[in-house]
């Protein structure tokens, strides 16, 4: 009951925010001649291909030409505020979804369907280069990705790969002198689910579950080889269906999550080694028997990935090396699933400014079976892809 009481309260607050921020937007004049549209897209695909070993044997084998797109249009409103709108789709062979939808939840548990377009980003932000802080309204998206040529994340990433995510909210940041920042998201959740990647059994049909609140704290300066610090706070009321059903008790799923990433120069042509360590805890979770595992008790709560990247191997070439391991019980990333041991390795080329290529083999080894099961379930995917802005 604590929980909901804070929630609602929050939830008055940020509507109260929204209108001061519309408001006040309303009231700024009108745009110059100087201030026009300015148009922006960008397009990303190629052949996708995997093959997945079920618990009992079954192999299924799936390859497919797949691509996202996305268009843009922005535009400065008097001096401290912008204004953005894009359209995004996911396309390819076998889709299923199928037409433009708008409405506050993704149509899968890691974004909109193959065949579907809405609208990912339409938000409202202030910036005044004289104040420490700065508001974004709207529908957005939070990138908060462990640096790397295969950057991935454990919460708050939205839109990897060709995924069409975002962020319903208010996203509120503030300078930290010296060399900080801290960052404060209220996301509005849909009953249906939210924009961004969550995996069952979250659920937010509860009327406590409407916000859920991200703390973050990110340094903006390096610290010698350091290049990358963050450590962040995600909260959601009442959202973990802790028994895995309709009927089930509600509860808070909390997560913690620490960040850091290196940099070093090893050679006069530019050769750069770039490590990183994520970790993630979550000291809620659903009972073992919803996600799979033969255990007794709640499912784990821990986990991580170590990524080694290798910049300018010659010039415009990376290589990326990515190991991790996720327990059952985390339920907020959309570049890994739970219960899942993932190795990859990932080539990028980038020939021009504004386009590279991509080449991934992945990996992904189920950690926990189930004591009856008479395997283990293991996936292998691999892809070519082409990535640009215009």
């Amino acid at each position: 009951m604590a929980g909901i009481f804070i929630v609602r309260n929050i939830s008055a607050w940020a509507g109260r925010l929204l209108g001061g921020v519309i408001a006040t937007a309303i009231g700024v004049p009108a745009a110059t001649a100087e201030e026009t549209w300015t148009l922006s897209g960008d397009l990303r695909g190629g052949y996708f291909a995997s093959e997945s070993k079920a618990r009992n044997g079954t192999v299924t084998e799936v390859d497919a030409l797949r691509g996202r797109l996305r268009l843009a249009a922005e535009r400065d409103i008097g001096a401290d505020f912008h204004f953005r709108a894009r359209l995004a789709g996911r396309y390819g062979q076998h889709q299923t979804g199928h037409g433009f939808h708008l409405h506050g939840y993704a149509s899968t548990s890691t974004g909109m369907a193959l065949g579907e377009t809405t609208l990912d980003e339409f938000y409202l932000d202030y910036a005044d280069e004289s104040r420490p802080w700065s508001l974004r309204v709207g529908r957005f998206q939070n990138r908060f990705a462990l640096e790397g040529v295969a950057s991935k994340g454990l919460d708050r990433n939205d839109s990897p790969n060709i995924d069409v995510t975002w962020t319903d909210g208010i996203h509120y940041r503030h300078r930290i002198q010296p060399g900080w920042r801290a960052h404060l998201v209220l996301q509005h959740n849909h009953r249906n689910g939210p924009g961004a990647a969550v995996r069952a059994p979250l659920d937010f049909s509860d009327n406590g579950s409407r916000v859920a609140v991200f703390s973050g704290l990110e340094a903006t300066e390096s610290l010698g080889p350091i290049v990358q610090r963050m450590i962040g706070v995600t909260w959601m009321p009442e959202a973990l269906a802790s028994d895995g059903t309709a009927f089930s008790r509600r509860e808070d799923y909390i997560t913690l999550v620490g960040r850091m990433a290196a940099s070093w120069t090893l050679t006069d042509d530019g050769l750069r080694l770039v490590p990183g360590f994520e970790i993630g805890y979550a000291p809620n979770r659903p009972r073992a028997t919803v996600t799979g595992s033969g255990d007794a008790g709640d499912a784990g709560g821990l986990a991580w990935q170590a990524a080694v990247s290798f910049y300018d191997i010659a010039p415009g070439h990376h290589l990326g090396l990515v190991y991790a391991r996720i327990d059952a019980g985390w339920l907020l990333s959309g570049d890994f699933r739970g219960n899942d041991e993932l190795s990859e390795v990932r080539y990028q080329w980038r020939f021009s400014p504004q386009w590279s290529f991509e080449a991934r083999y992945r990996l992904r080894e189920e950690i926990d079976v189930p004591a009856a099961a008479p395997g283990r379930r293991e996936d292998r995917d691999f892809y070519l892809r082409i990535s640009g802005r215009f």
